[in-house]
């Protein structure tokens, strides 16, 4: 272990002994499995702080330079040192990266007016849930217009509708896949709400003047509009994990529901839908199967991220201090970057699988599926009392089942003259699909609807990820500094 990690570690100040490999096990490597996920954001705060406390005279002009230049070259050079293991958190692991470069001496002024808490529990959750939940957005509002565009050309396609896995009515394929892009669209909208209240620099770490001008530059450095005033406001709480978390589990867990619905479509037994050869798997074994695996992945991450919200709320009841969540913080971030993969991936899957129209009508006209309609006919045009047409209908179509010699609608012909029973059995044949079964003029309107609101949204939402802006931004400002 290096000399300048086990310094940051207390090493030679409170602490005389090195960490223990079982300490390093139980803790430091949990820990360090957030860096991938942070280490960037980490040294854009960093370069924030140096040059803050340059600009009003904490750090020397010579130390301020040197540390200048060594976070740009770090940002710059970002993925080669995060392909190096670690078993120390992010806060002691960039501090060891600067003073390989910088020396101990300037590596010394990196920590000026803040603590540890600031980075791991303030700064760096926000900035990371802030990018993560844009990049969100973005992959979801590609869903949505992926789900919108195949409904545009099937709005009139019958389909089948299943109700606990029972043949239940008719729909349109198109409907069917405006009902999720409609369910889909509040999520953008819970998406933006989530990252707008992390909106919120850490609070000052105490009422020192240069504290609070040091504080106030870097949260505008960083992109931030207001800071937290009080200095226990972001300490009691473990929301800006939890509020970010739950917004994209309650979106995978939405994308999951459709990945379930696809990968039973798929099979044999309905041959509904195809997931595309570059979105599948084939098998180890039998060389004729095509395994939907991408959509088990979504599927199986729900379940596994109503877990890791779970089991982060049930952290978050510990002493306001504490830090029992935040050790862990790197599976949670790695979570969160899962949903945003796997929202890209469903919606190319929606764009290039192949739905089977002639498959979709054919058992759209199973027998019975129009029932409703039938009975809406008797009940609307004849005027027969609901309960009693229910009943009929259900008795004739069970004597219909049970090959009964007799005319299955006698008694329905009997308690309903008027009625053109000839329609009524071309519907419950599914020989006749009426109008208000396809809903086509409600499809329509909707699909409309959905792609204003799509085209709104990405009209509004910035073309760079505000934090990549951020950082951009700041290494631009340092380049100046450096001389």
């Amino acid at each position: 272990m290096s000399s300048s990690i086990e310094r940051a570690e207390g090493l030679g100040g409170r602490l005389k002994a090195p960490k223990a490999e079982s300490y390093r096990r139980a803790l430091s490597t949990i820990e360090a499995r957030a860096t991938p996920h942070v280490a960037r954001l980490m040294l854009a705060s960093d370069l924030a702080y140096v040059m803050s406390a340059a600009e009003i005279g904490l750090t020397p002009p010579k130390e301020a330079r040197a540390l200048i230049g060594c976070l740009v070259e770090l940002l710059t050079d970002a993925d080669h040192f995060l392909g190096r293991p670690s078993s120390v958190d992010v806060v002691i692991q960039r501090e060891a990266w600067v003073a390989e470069r910088v020396g101990d001496e300037a590596a010394a002024w990196l920590h000026l007016g803040r603590n540890r808490g600031e980075s791991i529990r303030g700064y760096l959750p926000r900035m990371f849930f802030r990018a993560t939940l844009f990049q969100a957005r973005g992959a979801l509002l590609e869903l949505v217009g992926a789900l919108s565009d195949r409904a545009a050309d099937t709005l009139d396609a019958p389909a089948p509708v299943y109700h606990h896995l029972q043949h239940a009515g008719v729909t349109t394929l198109g409907e069917w896949l405006l009902s999720y892009a409609a369910n889909l669209l509040p999520h953008i909208e819970r998406l933006k709400q989530a990252a707008d209240r992390l909106d919120i620099a850490p609070p000052l770490m105490n009422g020192r003047p240069e504290w609070i001008d040091l504080a106030d530059r870097v949260r505008r450095r960083l992109g931030f509009s207001r800071i937290a005033r009080l200095r226990q406001q972001i300490h009691v709480t473990e929301d800006h994990f939890a509020e970010p978390l739950f917004a994209l589990v309650l979106l995978n867990v939405a994308e999951a529901r459709l990945a379930e619905d696809l990968r039973l479509y798929s099979t044999s037994e309905f041959a509904f839908f195809e997931v595309a050869d570059a979105h599948a798997s084939g098998s180890s074994l039998l060389p004729h199967k095509k395994n939907p695996f991408g959509l088990q992945a979504v599927i199986g991450g729900a379940a596994m991220g109503v877990g890791r919200l779970a089991g982060q709320l049930a952290a978050n009841v510990s002493l306001s201090e504490e830090l029992d969540a935040v050790f862990h913080a790197g599976s949670a971030y790695e979570y969160a970057t899962d949903v945003v993969a796997w929202s890209h991936f469903m919606a190319e899957v929606i764009k290039h699988g192949r739905f089977d129209l002639e498959e979709l009508r054919r058992k759209a006209a199973a027998p019975y599926a129009c029932s409703s309609e039938a009975l809406d006919i008797l009940v609307v045009e004849a005027g027969m009392p609901f309960r009693k047409a229910h009943h009929m209908l259900g008795a004739a179509v069970r004597a219909h089942i049970d090959g009964a010699k007799d005319d299955p609608m006698a008694e329905l012909r009997k308690a309903a003259p008027s009625v053109d029973f000839e329609r009524v059995q071309r519907v419950l044949d599914g020989k006749e699909f009426p109008d208000i079964c396809l809903n086509v003029p409600a499809s329509s309107a909707a699909l409309q609807e959905i792609r204003s609101a799509v085209d709104e949204e990405r009209r509004s939402t910035p073309d760079a990820n505000p934090v990549e802006a951020t950082i951009s931004a700041l290494c631009l400002e340092a380049q100046a500094w450096k001389h």
